[in-house]
């Protein structure tokens, strides 16, 4: 009987919550980590928040204690690169050192920020936030006097104006689309997060586009834009990501935004597995193949993998949920939002907290909440259901969510 054996290719948090998994199941085998950082297994919520701010020590985001992975036997192999994988011979190419041979293999090599593709995009002003190095870069670079230009009105975006801010530098927030949070938000929604913002003293402006970055003397950058030049001592760009699947798709599996994966988590080959970011999964919830980046996907993914490859599978089957934190806002999404639905308010933006949910013939799609934590159980509960719902009922603040849910 061969040896029971499991590499895992990246060291983020699907990686090490993968390892971890396993040996909390009892997994008898060995586990090896490979990642390409110099960190061990870690946390990205922090980074363009806590982090960036300096109110974070970099420890503090680390998954696990860096000693976990010797007291559970688990080889975590950082700063390295795998080069190509042999599924014939079920080994990996490093960088450097011997081939690594596996009996289950796991692909959890994240994604990459998207790069500007402009003239001048390869100015040293010009910062992308993925990595903690990512963040210790551009935290480096934000003096309270400094002027910030973020490219991309998204999360990523939206959190580095908001940490910004808190450090005392003027930020200008640039949005190709009509819309900040376009692909995510409904435009009402969207709006009131704007005007969030610009009650803390960010500049927005949409309909904008980055025509190119020219060398300003004395440092920092003239930004051409659709709507004239703007100065910046430091360019953020938050224009979305890259599934880091070129490593399966070399090895042919299949990848189409990501590697495609069950709801187990197992890729074309039976013995290569799969689970966060780099992942395209099929959700039986939604009847359909989703690329998520979220915590909560990364994590729990992580989890039905790691659960297969013991011998428990259970399918990874959850409504897509996200969060971000901006100053002292709170906002939560449940559900993924097609365009076009019924909007249904609990409570209004002028209160500064509301409850959002979208109907599709009736029926909620979608639940978002603003400072409204504790009502986003119930909504979510609502939307995995997917039942008819009373829109007149379901706007009245005076009845409780949980009683719809009953």
């Amino acid at each position: 009987m061969s040896e029971q054996r499991t590499v895992i290719v990246g060291a983020g948090q699907a990686g090490g919550t993968v390892a971890a998994t396993l040996r909390r199941l009892g997994y008898p085998g060995t586990i090896t980590i490979v990642g390409d950082e110099r960190w061990p297994p870690y946390e990205r919520p922090p980074l363009s928040k806590g982090l960036l701010q300096g109110q974070v020590e970099i420890d503090k985001t680390f998954l696990r204690p860096v000693a976990f992975y010797a007291e559970q036997d688990i080889a975590l192999v950082s700063g390295t690169q795998v080069r190509e994988i042999d599924r014939a011979r079920r080994e990996l190419r490093l960088d450097a050192g011997d081939p690594l041979r596996y009996e289950q293999l796991v692909i959890a090599t994240g994604a990459r920020a998207r790069r500007l593709n402009v003239p001048g995009s390869d100015s040293p002003a010009v910062h992308v936030l993925r990595g903690i190095d990512d963040a210790l870069a551009l935290r480096a670079a934000l003096a309270p006097s400094s002027r910030l230009l973020i490219v991309g009105g998204g999360f990523i975006g939206l959190e580095i104006a908001a940490s910004a801010r808190a450090l005392g530098v003027a930020v200008t927030v640039i949005e190709q689309a009509p819309g900040l949070m376009g692909r995510v938000l409904p435009p009402a929604v969207a709006s009131c997060l704007a005007a969030v913002h610009a009650g803390h003293g960010v500049e927005i402006r949409t309909g904008v586009a980055l025509l190119g970055l020219a060398a300003r003397p004395g440092g920092g950058v003239i930004a051409q834009t659709s709507d004239g030049d703007m100065p910046a001592d430091v360019v953020a760009v938050g224009i979305g990501s890259i599934p880091n699947a070129e490593l399966a798709k070399a090895a042919g599996l299949n990848v189409d935004d990501g590697v495609l994966v069950d709801e187990f988590g197992r890729s074309s080959d039976d013995s290569i597995w799969a689970a966060g970011d780099v992942t395209r999964h099929f959700n039986p919830l939604l009847g359909r193949h989703v690329r998520l980046e979220s915590w909560k996907n990364a994590q729990n993914q992580a989890i039905a993998v790691a659960k297969a490859i013991a011998g428990q599978p259970a399918p990874y089957a959850e409504l897509p949920w996200l969060w971000s934190d901006q100053y002292d806002l709170n906002l939560q999404l449940a559900g993924l939002p097609q365009g076009g639905e019924q909007l249904v308010w609990r409570g209004t933006p002028e209160e500064g907290r509301f409850t959002v949910l979208g109907l599709a013939n009736g029926r909620p799609t979608f639940a978002i909440t603003m400072n409204q934590a504790r009502e986003m159980r119930f909504a979510q509960q609502l939307v995995a259901r997917g039942a008819p719902v009373d829109p007149l009922r379901l706007a009245d603040v005076s009845t409780p969510l949980q009683r719809m849910v009953a």
